[in-house]
């Protein structure tokens, strides 16, 4: 393989107070074979010393990287104002300059061939804008691989999408113009904005590829997981189908989808919101906005921002 066929990868490594696990991250770029890369440290305004403590240990990062030709390696730090992990990648984003992009969460790790193998992916594979890996969990000291309905699939794996978030964002890799053609992270969702993202590339039409090898760690249990943070998480997923569903047919896309692709979409949303009722109803909690939110969507009336947002607001949950 020459230069020509090793198109710059930018990394996205978002971090928040985790100033004792994100060396671990970092160091699995640092050791990655693939020759050209620049890694993006985005500290999201810890309070933790993360930002000192990354300043300190850059210079012996870059002393490990080695660079020849056309090829090079390169670390950058940036700080940013604590606005979420969504603003975070989308600086990130923003500030990579590859044609492909990669992101790793500040507590997970990749395999040192991970970048390698995944560019090779794409190269064998034109069609793929956008893949992941398969993966191990590493839960508290516990190495396991996901099963059932958690296994990885590759394809166009809509339906399965809506049910669950079947792409892990440390494994996935992008084609940078091609994902921006469908927009970055949404900065409000505080949680399950991944699943909002993958969804969108989905019904986009765009295929998402796998590699049917573990070329990263995941690591779960800990008690700063965002996911553990927050009450009723099919408000954040709901907020998501219900947000895409107005914004593709403000632009004249839903019409353009299969009777299929839009029977799934739709169901989704009526199963969600179903499910938030439910649960609502058994707490004794006011449900009639949560009503004329599907109602609307069912009779395919415009829903306001404004409604929406309501399934944002920590204190109505």
């Amino acid at each position: 393989m020459n230069t020509f066929d090793r198109p710059l990868v930018s990394i996205i490594i978002p971090t928040y107070n985790r100033k004792t696990i994100v060396d671990r991250a970092i160091q699995s770029v640092v050791n990655q074979t693939y020759p050209h890369w620049e890694l993006h440290i985005v500290d999201d305004g810890s309070t933790d010393g993360t930002w000192m403590d990354l300043l300190s240990k850059l210079p012996g990062w870059k002393g490990k990287l080695s660079s020849f030709g056309r090829n090079h390696k390169s670390i950058q730090i940036h700080q940013t104002e604590h606005r979420g992990v969504s603003r975070a990648r989308n600086f990130g984003i923003e500030s990579a300059s590859g044609e492909w992009v990669a992101f790793l969460d500040s507590d997970d790790e990749w395999y040192p061939d991970k970048l390698s193998k995944q560019i090779e992916f794409h190269k064998s594979h034109p069609e793929f804008f956008f893949s992941q890996t398969r993966e191990v969990w590493n839960k508290k000291g516990n190495l396991m691989g996901p099963k059932g309905k958690y296994r990885k699939l590759s394809g166009w794996f809509l339906k399965e999408s809506l049910e669950l978030c079947m792409v892990t964002s440390s494994s996935f890799f992008a084609h940078k113009p091609t994902l921006e053609t469908i927009g970055g992270f949404r900065i409000e969702l505080p949680v399950c904005e991944d699943y909002d993202l993958w969804n969108r590339i989905l019904l986009s039409g765009h295929p998402i590829g796998l590699l049917e090898e573990n070329l990263m760690v995941r690591y779960g249990g800990s008690d700063d997981q965002l996911s553990n943070q927050y009450q009723a998480l099919e408000r954040f997923r709901l907020y998501s189908l219900l947000l895409t569903h107005k914004e593709f047919r403000e632009v004249g896309k839903w019409d353009l989808l299969e009777l299929q692709t839009k029977s799934l979409f739709q169901k989704a949303i009526t199963t969600r919101g179903e499910t938030i009722l439910q649960g609502r109803s058994k707490r004794g909690k006011e449900t009639d906005w949560i009503k004329r939110l599907l109602e609307n969507f069912q009779s395919e009336k415009s829903i306001s921002l404004e409604d929406l947002s309501a399934l944002l607001v920590d204190s109505l949950f």
